[in-house]
């Protein structure tokens, strides 16, 4: 067992003046998935998976803590595709950025209705712009 310690912090200048905020939060987690990743431009690329229980490369339901998939690029995006819930959303990572969740549950609304009908994350997906994208996968349960 170990513990994980997040800290968000930003800092901005405003009119002269240095504004700081930060957030600190800790967890306790059993299981570590930390990888490098070549996401291709050409096909769409699984990073994880979850099911109803842990398996080789697969996430248990409801046992993610913390996930972390930054861009390594310096030019290119990725879109990462969200299944779940027979449902599925997008997210575009621009170059250096980093695209965080703290649990693998997911409602993605069409209709655009204002409940929350939640359900688990089935698998995340990648697809690189226009050149092969290196992504920093850090996956916590």
């Amino acid at each position: 067992m170990a513990v994980l310690t997040v800290t968000i912090k930003e800092e901005v200048t405003l009119n002269g003046s240095l504004k700081t905020f930060e957030n600190v939060h800790t967890e306790t987690v059993n299981d570590i998935f930390h990888r490098i990743y070549g996401v291709l431009h050409t096909a769409e690329s699984e990073l994880l998976n979850f099911a109803s229980a842990d398996a080789g490369g697969v996430f248990s339901d409801g046992d993610l803590n913390y996930l972390r998939i930054t861009n390594l690029d310096s030019t290119n995006f990725v879109t990462l595709r969200v299944l779940g819930n027979s449902e599925e959303y997008f997210v575009k990572i621009e170059k250096g950025d980093s695209f965080i969740l703290n649990n693998s549950i997911v409602d993605a609304n069409a209709s655009g209705g204002a409940t929350f009908s939640s359900g688990n994350i089935d698998i995340i997906k990648a697809k690189a712009d226009s050149a092969t994208v290196n992504l920093e996968i850090l996956a916590l349960a």
